[in-house]
């Protein structure tokens, strides 16, 4: 089970060029630094749930377009393929990239 936040972190890695300058700023924060948002709302001199707000759109955007392009579900799958084939012997291996050629 893939927690919220490695989620998040993954979805800023595939898409943060998506969110504007400031939802990026706020969700790099957020997620990949730890902080509060009590902290972040210190920071950027706003209210507590101005950031919540902008926390939940900014996830919202990242999760409809990951809902439409699936890069992040589409490189998982992959990954996946790679650790079976790694553990598999050779037959087994042609079963997996027929499975791939079905992408």
């Amino acid at each position: 089970m893939i927690t919220k936040t490695r989620r998040m972190n993954d979805l800023l890695d595939w898409y943060e060029g998506l969110l504007t300058a400031k939802q990026k700023e706020v969700m790099t924060l957020y997620y990949q630094h730890d902080w509060s948002l009590r902290e972040i709302a210190q920071e950027l001199d706003v209210t507590h749930n101005a950031i919540y707000d902008m926390i939940m759109r900014a996830t919202k955007r990242l999760e409809s377009i990951e809902a439409h392009v699936q890069a992040l579900a589409l490189y998982q799958q992959l990954q996946g393929y790679i650790m079976q084939l790694k553990a598999k012997d050779i037959d087994a291996i042609q079963d997996i990239i027929k499975d791939m050629e079905k992408l």
